[in-house]
């Protein structure tokens, strides 16, 4: 299992290529380059996750479900007994997608649904229909019995700040977990007024949770401090030209110098104030890790209140 914190749990941005409009997304203020992964960079960098322990996450500021190897990549991370999971979005559910999906036998999916109320999923999702989106999860939990992990996730905006409970009930009727969190401004990307209000957790960022216990890997291979990031600004390192310590011995520099980007200063992520343990080791196995990141959403969940 991980040597480093920070790769404990890693995204991997496959694509920052999306074709759906969420509201609660800064996809306009993306300046960094677009495209998608190409196999030799996910070959060099997979290798030295794989070996180090990382649960690699499909996700970003793409949709994984767009790019033409993403099935054949996750069986690849699942063959060379490595973890994977994907963060996916009803709107790209279509066709053969769900069957291909849990096909390849991801160790977790989660599905993406900010609500169950009609007139704000489709507010916040304007290229699906509600009805449409609730049928697709249906189908997609149903592919996913006694075969792979599937968790829910929602978003709380100013539009449905009380809809946690009715949120969790409908998701646990139908045999899955889910959880909500408040809407953030990813860095102060997101404008999204009557959607979204910023709210102001402090400028000390040498704590930060996100950066301490998650690494970010864009489809070019760089390690970004943080997702949020949407400039490449605070590029810490490429991970095919440098390996793991190397990296988590610059992020551990990060930490106790200060972080001092202008995302850090403009953000109100919940998990940049979780505090980093005072002593000990990454978690020794998935079961340990499972518990670890479960402890770490329910926190980030209460925080976010």
């Amino acid at each position: 299992m991980p040597s480093e914190w920070a790769f404990v749990s890693v995204d991997m941005e496959i694509t920052n290529v999306c074709n759906v409009q969420c509201r609660i997304c800064p996809r306009d203020a993306i300046t960094r380059p677009g495209g998608m992964m190409s196999n030799e960079t996910f070959r060099v960098i997979s290798e030295k996750l794989i070996r180090e322990g990382s649960l690699i996450t499909f996700s970003g500021m793409g949709d994984p479900l767009s790019h033409p190897k993403v099935f054949e990549w996750i069986q690849h991370i699942r063959e060379s007994g490595g973890d994977v999971g994907i963060v996916v979005n009803p709107a790209s559910l279509n066709g053969n997608a769900p069957y291909a999906l849990v096909d390849a036998r991801p160790n977790s999916i989660t599905l993406s649904f900010p609500s169950i109320r009609k007139i704000v999923f489709e507010k916040l999702c304007p290229q699906i229909s509600f009805d449409q989106a609730i049928e697709r999860a249906r189908e997609l939990i149903n592919l996913c019995a006694g075969n792979v992990g599937i968790r829910i996730t929602g978003i709380r905006t100013e539009m449905n700040p009380d809809e946690n409970e009715s949120y969790l009930l409908l998701w646990k009727k139908l045999g899955v977990p889910s959880s909500m969190v408040a809407c953030h401004g990813r860095g102060g990307n997101l404008k999204a007024p009557g959607i979204y209000k910023q709210r102001d957790y402090g400028q000390k960022t040498g704590c930060c949770g996100l950066i301490r216990y998650h690494t970010f890997i864009t489809w070019e291979g760089d390690v970004l401090a943080c997702c949020h990031d949407l400039s490449g600004e605070t590029i810490v390192g490429n991970l095919i030209e440098s390996e793991i310590c190397e990296i988590a011995d610059r992020k551990r520099k990060l930490m106790r110098d200060g972080v001092s980007f202008k995302v850090c200063m403009q953000c109100d992520e919940p998990l940049r104030n979780v505090n980093p343990p005072v002593e000990g080791f990454p978690p020794a196995n998935r079961n340990d890790r499972k518990t670890f990141f479960r402890r770490m959403r329910l926190k980030n969940s209460t925080m976010a209140k």
